[in-house]
């Protein structure tokens, strides 16, 4: 065996251990196996990320896709990344306003009540 592939494998048991390491239940979705039958550009990036990483039990997981994207088109996942930032913080600011409709209601219904006694 080359030092090339010694590197490699050395490199992928490394990852694996500390992908395996971080996982906790917020992202035991991504520990889920990706099913490559339902559509080309996933058996792409499943065979892609399979044949880099070389899963021992030959199984590719989000995980997996994610780490490769990121060592590899860490572009690609920089956008994504941003968008999910921008969406959840709109969501976060839809939110806040609902809630202060919501807590300025009670306050109109309580004055005219006050008012009259």
């Amino acid at each position: 065996m080359t030092k090339a592939k010694k590197a490699k494998k050395a490199k992928k048991k490394e990852v694996e251990a500390e992908a395996e390491e971080q996982v906790n239940p917020e992202q035991a979705e991504a520990s889920q196996v990706i099913n490559p039958a339902d559509g080309p550009l996933k058996q792409m990036l499943v065979d892609y990320v399979g044949a880099a990483l070389q899963p021992e039990n030959g199984q590719v997981t989000v995980e997996m896709i994610v780490q490769a994207m990121a060592s590899e088109f860490p572009d690609f996942l920089l956008v994504v990344a941003k968008e999910n930032w921008i969406r959840g913080y709109q969501q976060a600011m839809f939110d806040i306003e609902n809630i202060e409709k919501e807590n300025a209601a009670p306050e109109e219904q309580e004055q005219p009540a006050e008012q009259t006694a």
